[in-house]
């Protein structure tokens, strides 16, 4: 990396959102002055000075424009790309970091976007010494932690369900409404699970998801991440992401009017606590583990810069890795505690 100082320097593309404001208060709580990058330079500095950042570097540079986008990540250690659709945007922030010598991390949730991370850029970080952490979000990030741990607590190849309860029901910001449509089709079908030592379409049967106090409920197939992830570093016969069926049925009435006509952040009056479950069966033994949060954006954006300020450290191998490739899990896990996130693993 380029910054030898020990003071590590972070950017931020898609500052201006929700989430990024999240992300610009923790890189203020811990003391580091982010570089702020984008197409509209007025917005970057209304967040920055939302956030008390006023010595952030502002630098202006669009997602169509790589050049631009290299040169303002050029002395970056490590890219946060904070993004609706990564699937349609994703890309451009992701080779610039490449080129421009920076680790990277993001906020992804698109089992589409992370696999093109793993199939199509990994060998291009490798060769230029890079690190790349995508996917990391209250769901997926935990998920693929987790999903780490209890298949070491069973026998033999595990059996893996993920899945996450909302309990503001599922209402969020426009941004997470835009991510969903851009490929809603994949999100209705339920992407990706894994079986027979690869990954597959269709629905495998699943009854029902038993959260923490709450009783079962009709669970459905559901595209997340870890279903790419886990089977990178575990013993896995199967993985499979779930969510309450009555979610899907709302991705039946998304158009694109309904998301525009969407607030750009969660009403304030949601209840935004969550419960990531993560369940592991295998030889007879059942392995749960749980993370609970406070809020899905906000947790979100402090589990970014944890891992930004990890990759920093530049002591992770290059390439494309899965969360539990590039961190610790249990010291990963128990970092978020002094934020109000807690995790546990109990047996069945």
């Amino acid at each position: 990396m380029t910054n030898t100082n020990s003071t590590k320097t972070i950017a931020v593309y898609g500052a201006t959102g929700h989430t990024g404001g999240y992300l610009l208060a923790e890189l203020r709580r811990r003391e580091l002055t982010p570089v702020l990058v984008g197409r509209d330079a007025d917005r970057l500095r209304t967040a920055a000075t939302a956030a008390d950042l006023a010595d952030a570097d502002i630098r202006v540079a669009s997602l169509d424009d790589h050049d631009a986008l290299v040169a303002a990540f050029r002395d970056a250690d490590v890219v946060i790309s904070s993004l609706p659709a990564y699937v349609d945007h994703g890309e451009a922030v992701l080779s610039a970091a490449i080129d421009a010598d920076a680790h990277y991390t993001d906020l992804s949730g698109e089992q589409l976007f992370v696999r093109r991370v793993f199939e199509d850029y990994s060998a291009r970080a490798e060769a230029a010494g890079i690190t790349l952490v995508p996917a990391v979000t209250d769901s997926n990030l935990p998920g693929d932690l987790l999903g780490h741990l209890t298949s070491r607590r069973v026998d033999g190849a595990a059996e893996i369900t993920i899945s996450h309860h909302s309990r503001s029901g599922g209402d969020g910001s426009r941004g997470s409404a835009e991510t969903v449509l851009a490929s809603v089709d994949w999100f209705r079908e339920g992407g990706w699970h894994y079986a027979d030592s690869g990954w597959q379409t269709g629905r495998p049967p699943v009854a029902e998801l038993r959260y923490p106090t709450e009783q079962p409920r009709p669970a459905s197939k559901f595209p997340l991440t870890p279903v790419l992830t886990i089977p990178r570093h575990s013993a896995v016969s199967s993985v499979t992401g779930l969510l309450p069926t009555e979610f899907h049925e709302g991705l039946k009435k998304l158009t694109a009017d309904v998301v525009a006509a969407l607030p750009a952040t969660p009403d304030p009056a949601s209840d935004l606590h969550y419960d990531l479950v993560v369940d592991a069966e295998g030889s007879g033994k059942s392995v749960r583990g749980v993370l609970s949060g406070l809020d899905s954006y906000r947790d979100s954006a402090l589990m970014a810069v944890e891992a930004a300020v990890r990759l920093a450290e530049n002591t992770t191998k290059p390439g494309a890795l899965a969360a539990a490739e590039a961190f610790d899990a249990t010291d990963f896990l128990d970092a978020l505690a002094p934020h109000g996130i807690t995790w546990r693993i109990e047996e069945l």
